[in-house]
């Protein structure tokens, strides 16, 4: 999401018309992202998209309840969730233990305010950030604590921050899984994944169109993949260029 639907300013606004299209012909729009279930709950609320979605880096899968006519996963909260990760205090317990060790800090570290100046998001966002069910954010830790942290958990560094989740947890498994729940209710179905960083790259494997949109240094992201699609866009434009050139136009 970040970089890609959503520009430096967490604004989607380039995207909108694409979107309001999907929306019209019902093209489930999937989330998978970093970000948390709360986080993404807000978006998806503001943007009326309203299918299923990945949260956590791959932790878990949240569909809304009865969305695929029979129940998928364990109901919490009016979705049922498939969760591939650990929870947090598993991951966050593992940090308390290094801490005495080294220098390692992470959002649970960290008041509101400070996560909202490091990012840029409000107040609001910053405390949604810190909901994580099954991932911690790092911000700053020694080299040793990180390799200690591998032992146990995925570590992804990002573009800022550094995250920590269940080593179960993936983006690709986790839009395969989702993918075949699909193909189990519909009888054709074809998959397009749009990203900007190379910690996509595991989703981008995973789907039959792979695309990336350039980041704004106006570079695309090194990833490795036969075929990707690069769009000439930034961010959210680039997503409604890939939109337009596989969806929009696919018959013509």
């Amino acid at each position: 999401m970040d970089g890609t639907l959503l520009d430096e300013n967490y604004s989607y606004s380039e995207a909108l018309p694409a979107l309001n299209v999907l929306r019209e012909k019902n093209i489930p729009i999937i989330f998978c992202s970093a970000k948390t279930r709360t986080e993404q709950e807000v978006i998806r609320e503001e943007m009326r998209i309203h299918h299923p979605f990945i949260a956590e880096d791959g932790s878990a899968i949240y569909i809304p309840a009865g969305y695929f006519g029979k129940r998928v996963g364990e109901v919490v909260n009016g979705y049922e969730v498939v969760v591939l990760g650990v929870r947090f205090g598993e991951i966050q317990k593992e940090i308390e233990r290094l801490k005495k060790k080294y220098k390692i800090r992470g959002y649970y570290d960290m008041s509101d305010e400070e996560v909202a100046r490091i990012t840029g998001l409000s107040l609001e966002g910053a405390k949604r950030a810190k909901q994580r069910e099954f991932s911690e954010t790092i911000v700053e830790a020694d080299e040793e604590a990180l390799e200690e942290l591998k032992e146990k958990f995925n570590v992804v560094i990002g573009g800022r921050f550094i995250h920590i989740f269940g080593k179960g947890a993936d983006k690709g498994k986790a839009v395969r899984i989702l993918t075949d729940m699909y193909r189990e209710s519909s009888k054709e179905v074809t998959t397009i994944g749009i990203g900007n960083s190379y910690n996509d790259e595991p989703m981008l494997r995973a789907v039959d169109i792979p695309a990336i949109v350039k980041n704004p240094d106006g570079k695309w992201a090194d990833v490795k993949i036969e075929n990707i699609y690069k769009a000439e866009g930034i961010g959210p434009r680039g997503w409604a260029e890939v939109v337009k050139k596989f969806v929009l136009n696919a018959g013509e």
